[in-house]
């Protein structure tokens, strides 16, 4: 008789339970708060959506050859540990921490703005606003200290709670849109280039999460065939929901009154379904967002744990409860997440939101960036095995998806890029450390052993 313990471990992940993790992942924060952030350049912001769903697709066909390549092997950190060595490894893990947590910080950002909706002076009140995203943070980091029993239903539930009043606003809202809005193309003072650069680094946000589907490779049904298919399909249909929800609020809400807006979605609902509709929409971005807040908690602590477990992060990350909940991690996050709520509480809601994903958007490119030349050296490292030749369409994939990846690199901005250089750089002396507290025990362990 099979036991449940290997009756789970024979278990396989399907095309739908695939799909949805793959939208799940990628349909967060950035959707509903968004179309403020890209009303400050105009409706050019719809071919920023577009440039960044091709580039993101390029990236997610990189992924789709590491999972065959490296079958064995989930997510980023792990490519390039198996690719570039421990080091790159290390920088890959300590990036992708801080997408999560600088991300977490910007939905909570969204999820106050959301509440506004029924508590006006959130938006208005300082102290208030910054009071309440702390009570998120360490309302959120509580419950996964104590337990990740029924995150999964509740990720599913939330990512339906997602889609629902998305669809809602399309449906509803594309016989009223007003065509005029549309002639607001360039609304800044730069030229059409740069606003387009713009707007296609702060679109990039919203596609993070495209490499989900690569993380559970090994526990696929027939994986050659179904990642490929659940990415490919996941990001396509997740790009149509994006064109058509942008398109549709930039068709309802003037582009004044957009830009200020930190509830875009409950504004354009007000408009249609009158205040019960704002309600709606607000209560359901909520729901989605903290959803969204909860998996990204989750994932950034498991992250450290797995490198600390790997010897590239200190061994004080690799210490988990009696319920096997990483708490140190957990802890030291939210802590790192109140200080950035704090250090952007003196801008507007909106334009905090806009600093830090584009922050989180710069850690996550990088972390692609790596993962991309990972992909490139375990590929001729096969082939010099098999003793086979790269395609000349492989060499023109990962040369494309290297080209965009450092184009939305540059684009994040200087300031981005000078916080985002910092955060990277510092990661070094951390490393060697780490490696020096390593040799040290294993230094004592040899001095401790028994002469034979």
């Amino acid at each position: 008789m099979t036991t449940p313990a290997k009756a789970l471990t024979k278990a396989k992940i399907g095309f739908w339970t695939l799909l949805c993790l793959v939208m799940g992942n990628m349909i967060g924060s950035g959707v509903f708060s968004l179309p403020a952030s890209l009303a400050r350049y105009g409706s050019i912001s719809l071919l920023g959506w577009a440039f960044t769903a091709g580039g993101s697709l390029l990236i997610a066909l990189i992924f789709c050859k590491l999972s065959q390549e490296a079958p064995n092997v989930g997510g980023p950190y792990a490519y390039c540990k198996q690719g570039l060595g421990d080091f790159m490894g290390f920088q890959v893990a300590w990036n992708y921490w801080i997408s999560m947590w600088v991300g977490s910080s910007a939905t909570v950002v969204m999820v106050v703005g959301y509440l506004a909706v029924f508590f006006p002076s959130l938006s208005h009140n300082t102290n208030l606003g910054f009071g309440c995203g702390l009570l998120i943070i360490w309302g959120l980091t509580a419950l996964n200290m104590l337990s990740f029993k029924g995150s999964g239903k509740f990720q599913i539930i939330t990512t339906l709670l997602k889609i629902l009043p998305l669809g809602a606003i399309v449906i509803w809202g594309l016989p009223h849109m007003n065509f005029d809005h549309f002639y607001a193309f360039n609304v800044t003072e730069l030229p059409h280039s740069s606003a387009f650069i713009a707007t296609a680094t702060l679109t990039m946000w919203t596609f993070i999460g495209l490499e989900s589907a690569t993380i559970p490779s090994e526990n696929v049904e027939n994986p050659k065939r179904l990642i490929p298919l659940a990415t490919i399909t996941g990001t396509l249909l997740v790009t149509l929901i994006y064109m058509l929800t942008q398109t549709t609020i930039i068709g309802l809400i003037p582009n004044n009154i957009l830009q200020n807006s930190p509830a875009p979605f409950a504004l354009a609902a007000e408009n249609i379904f009158g205040h019960f509709g704002a309600l709606a929409i607000a209560l359901g971005a909520i729901i989605a967002a903290l959803g969204s807040l909860n998996g990204f908690i989750l994932i950034q602590s498991q992250i450290p744990m797995a490198a600390a477990r790997d010897k590239l992060f200190p061994s004080f990350f690799s210490k988990t409860s009696r319920h096997g909940t990483p708490v140190r991690v957990l802890f030291m996050t939210g802590c790192i997440m109140s200080f950035v709520l704090w250090m952007n509480y003196d801008k507007s809601l909106v334009e905090q939101f806009t600093f830090l994903i584009t922050l989180a958007t710069l850690a996550a490119l990088t972390t692609y960036l790596f993962s991309i030349v990972s992909e490139v050296v375990i590929s001729m490292k096969k082939r010099k095995i098999t003793g086979g030749k790269v395609s000349a369409g492989s060499i023109i994939l990962s040369v494309a998806a290297l080209a965009y990846t450092l184009w939305a690199i540059v684009g994040a901005g200087q300031e981005v890029f000078f916080y985002g250089s910092i955060l990277f750089f510092a990661s070094t002396p951390l490393f060697v450390l780490v490696r020096a507290q390593y040799r040290r025990k294993n230094l004592r362990k040899d001095n401790d052993r028994p002469l034979s």
